[in-house]
């Protein structure tokens, strides 16, 4: 499928790039509107949308990446084995520490007390507006349902709006275990917008003007009231602007430049190799619709380890396929693929080349493309690639702008030393849900890895250290010399095999003052080094 080399560009060469691609289409129950936007850019990077108070949406969703989740790198999900370190793994996004209603965290048969990791890759946010159906397996459709009531809102044109109901209400990604959308909407209301957040845009801040969540969604929608519906329409609407239409594969479209030879070279390959899928660069295509909502198997794992669009369809025509993906800005991606397999696009390229790994159900593409590609073709490619880079994406400026979230800064509690075991085989293993935040009433930390019916404790103390030092047979980060100790629980049986113990507390904003405390959880283990087990120290910031 030829590209065609369309438009006539008005402006200069100088002058800021002409889109070429249509605008996103909306639906006519939920129209556009620049407050609308502005408050769902908000809740877009609102940490606090999430039940532990530390995973925005954009934290799997960083333009930086272009759109997709850096921290996929190194966050592994173990796969249908169950096994880390396997050939199934999946390079996933980190959601939450695993915890209920109360906020306490509760250990999970996969992770433990470790971070909860996704079974897919984060796929982008940027140009998804125009897609027909969202998630890799294509399970959000464009009909859009009231997540409470279950009504029909939006019949036709609601995918985004479909995809952003799971996430909140995730006990892997941003909730816990039976959390709903009026959980959601009802946390949201007393939460000072992106409080958490730092180096917010102008815009933004100048928008929220010291005004809450009521009154952002009084004045956005013209009468009180935070509901699901809205929450979820102010976020799409959000989304349907981050539309990436400035690289220079663009600006080649519209008239503005020409490509390198080498970049005129990988377009050439690329529609012979790659534009039958690949459709999203064909501006005609963006017109006439639909736009990826193509699913293809490309054999990159066994279908056995993930259905796919099977899932969804229950036909078995479909397994182990999944939905194409849109290349703009894929050279600013970490890792590849559904199940994150690759980690560059020379790795993706070496893949086709060998006309993927695995058979059943692959579609006839695969080998065709290998069948017709060459070594010769990836210095090509790999130009044609990078000219897809959106420089206003990668720069992370407007509309691709954003706060800085309290994940990413220095206040995000963090596990040091290695602690010393007791009866369980492994050294216990110490966790925290959410910032300690002055006034959080819901700050909870944990143990897992001990044994069961344990008298379990928290040594804290603003004395401590990095490097543990041995006392009495264990490693301890908090000094032993006047620490404070949290009141006694007992260790309680877990799926994971063994046991743990959890806190959930209030940090007070006037007794204790701002600054580094050092955290210890120990059970009382007759069996362990001088009767007693150690976790790893936590280093928390409490702060206003």
């Amino acid at each position: 499928m030829p590209l065609p080399l369309i438009v006539v560009c008005l402006l200069s060469s100088a002058c800021v790039a002409q889109s070429i691609l249509p605008p996103p289409p909306v639906p006519p129950g939920n129209p556009m509107a620049p407050d609308k936007v502005l408050l769902g850019k908000i809740l877009f990077w609102e940490e606090q949308l999430s039940s532990s108070r530390s995973i925005a949406c954009g934290s799997c969703h960083l333009p930086g990446n272009g759109g997709t989740d850096p921290r996929a790198a190194t966050s592994l999900h173990p796969g249908l084995d169950g096994v880390f370190g396997s050939a199934d793994d999946v390079h996933g996004s980190p959601g939450v520490v695993h915890h209920d209603a109360t906020f306490a965290p509760i250990p999970t048969a996969t992770f433990g007390m470790e971070t909860q990791v996704t079974r897919r890759r984060a796929g982008s946010m940027i140009n998804a507006a125009y897609a027909t159906t969202l998630f890799a397996d294509g399970r959000a459709t464009g009909t859009f349902r009231d997540p409470v009531t279950g009504a029909i809102v939006l019949p036709t044109g609601g995918a985004l709006e479909s995809q952003i109901t799971e996430p909140p209400t995730s006990a892997v990604e941003m909730g816990y275990d039976g959390r709903t959308w009026n959980d959601v909407a009802g946390s949201l209301a007393t939460m000072t917008p992106l409080g958490l957040a730092h180096e917010v845009p102008d815009k933004l801040a100048a928008f929220i003007n010291d005004r809450s969540y009521p009154q952002l969604f009084a004045d956005v929608f013209g009468s009180p009231g935070i509901t699901p519906q809205r929450i979820i329409f102010a976020i799409a609407a959000y989304e349907r602007t981050l539309v990436s239409d400035q690289s220079r594969f663009d600006r080649y479209l519209a008239g503005q430049l020409q490509l390198t030879p080498l970049e005129q070279q990988g377009l050439q390959r690329f529609q012979v190799l790659c534009a039958s899928c690949h459709t999203d660069l064909d501006p005609s295509v963006l017109t006439t619709g639909p736009v990826l909502a193509d699913f293809r198997n490309i054999g990159v794992r066994p279908v056995a380890e993930d259905l796919g669009r099977q899932e969804v369809t229950g036909n078995s025509a479909d397994r182990g396929k999944f939905r194409v993906t849109g290349l703009r800005n894929v050279a600013l991606r970490t890792r590849f693929f559904h199940n994150g397999g690759a980690s560059s696009l020379t790795e993706v390229l070496d893949f086709y080349q060998r006309g993927g790994d695995f058979t059943d159900n692959l579609d006839p593409l695969i080998p065709a493309t290998a069948a017709q590609m060459t070594a010769a073709d990836h210095p090509p490619l790999l130009a044609l690639l990078s000219a897809l880079t959106d420089p206003r994406v990668a720069n992370e400026q407007a509309p691709f702008d954003r706060p800085t979230l309290w994940l990413e800064g220095p206040l995000l509690p963090r596990r040091v030393g290695i602690g010393t075991g007791g009866t369980y085989p492994m050294a216990p293993r110490a966790t925290s849900v959410g910032p300690a935040y002055f006034g959080n009433d819901v700050f909870g930390i944990g143990m897992d890895r001990i044994a069961p019916w344990l008298i379990c404790g928290v040594l804290v103390n603003p004395v401590g250290q990095e490097q543990p030092i041995p006392v009495l047979g264990h490693w301890l980060n908090v000094s032993p010399i006047g620490p404070q100790i949290l009141p006694l629980t007992l260790s309680l049986p877990a799926a994971n095999g063994g046991s743990y113990a959890n806190w959930v507390f209030h940090v007070p904003p006037s007794s204790i003052p701002p600054g580094v405390f050092w955290f210890q959880w120990f059970a009382l283990d007759p069996n362990g080094p001088n009767g007693f087990a150690t976790a790893n120290g936590m280093r928390i910031v409490m702060h206003p």
